[in-house]
């Protein structure tokens, strides 16, 4: 079969370390774009979104973050136009890393964010919209579960307001890299394991 050739590319960022995690398509056929830089923003790594033309140029760019390392590893379109994003953060929260979640305008200014976790490493990797308007998280914990980092599972609604979490794992670390929600309403995860 015929290789696929390159339309375009475009390359986003400044000196420092730029990474981007999750693309999207919007509603209004653009792009989106999450990550982290270090070029910009408040300090060491910051969590960054851009949005691009159908043709990858850039229309905005907005970073979040503090004083430490602060990342975004999956983004989606929020019912509203705007966007939720999952990821994890030093500057805020509790003792270690914190489990991180924003939401956004459809301009990427941030309208409120929250943080999950405990003395631990605590982390998100992927983010769903859930049919009652809230959202479903996966990821993984060392605060919480059967020792050393566990699948962690985390329902909030539509403000961010926890409703329930579930840990999955052993003895050893696992970890959920990606989750989707099934047509029968339930929950399907993909990730690692060295428990089992």
């Amino acid at each position: 079969s015929a290789q696929p050739e390159e339309v375009w590319n475009m390359t986003y960022g400044g000196q420092g370390n730029d990474v981007g995690s999750s693309v999207i398509e919007s509603k209004d056929g653009r792009y989106i774009i999450a990550g982290w830089t270090n070029s910009y923003g408040a300090g060491k790594l910051d969590a960054w979104l851009i949005k691009t033309d159908t043709t990858g140029n850039e229309i905005w760019n907005r970073t979040y973050g503090g004083s430490g390392d602060d990342n975004i590893f999956s983004v989606q379109e929020t019912m509203d136009g705007g966007y939720i994003l999952i990821g994890s953060t030093e500057s805020y929260g509790s003792d270690d890393r914190d489990l991180w979640l924003i939401k956004t305008d459809p301009e990427g200014y941030k309208l409120w964010d929250k943080t999950f976790g405990g003395r631990d490493f605590d982390s998100g990797s992927s983010v769903r919209n859930t049919k009652d308007g809230g959202y479903i998280i996966a990821g993984a914990t060392k605060s919480y579960g059967a020792g050393g980092s566990d699948v962690w599972l985390v329902k909030v609604n539509q403000s961010g307001k926890e409703q329930w979490n579930k840990t999955f794992g052993g003895p050893g670390d696992d970890l959920a890299n990606s989750i989707l929600l099934t047509k029968d309403n339930e929950y399907i995860l993909i990730g690692s394991t060295e428990s089992y």
